[in-house]
């Protein structure tokens, strides 16, 4: 289901560094704290569907690592609960995007934790 390649906008890609130098948190571990968050609050889910005109690629191994079989699991149920039939790449670029909006205000790992306590 989950494709070897994921293509990310450049906003995207440019806020995931960003966050590195606040928290020194890996891109990717970033990613999946976006994706988690978006999983989480289910009331905003919305896929956008629009193709960024500047990518970077990020491959699914080094995005999922040794979780990739759970994030897809995840994945799977949010689109069946949300009725949602786009393109997987859509899906999980939406959710980062989502994710990373939430996570937008931290200013160091420290300020990741009461994310998770709700």
């Amino acid at each position: 289901m989950i494709p070897t390649r994921i293509y990310l906008s450049k906003k995207s890609w440019d806020r995931l560094q960003y966050l590195q130098t606040k928290t020194r948190l890996t891109p990717n571990v970033i990613a999946r704290i976006s994706i988690s968050l978006a999983l989480k609050d289910i009331r905003t889910a919305s896929i956008n569907v629009s193709k960024p005109e500047q990518t970077h690629i990020i491959n699914r191994d080094v995005l999922f690592g040794a979780h990739e079989k759970t994030f897809e699991a995840l994945i799977r149920q949010f689109c069946k609960e949300q009725r949602i039939e786009a393109d997987i790449q859509d899906i999980i670029r939406s959710l980062i995007d989502s994710g990373l909006h939430k996570i937008g205000h931290i200013k160091s790992i420290l300020d990741i934790k009461p994310l998770f306590n709700a």
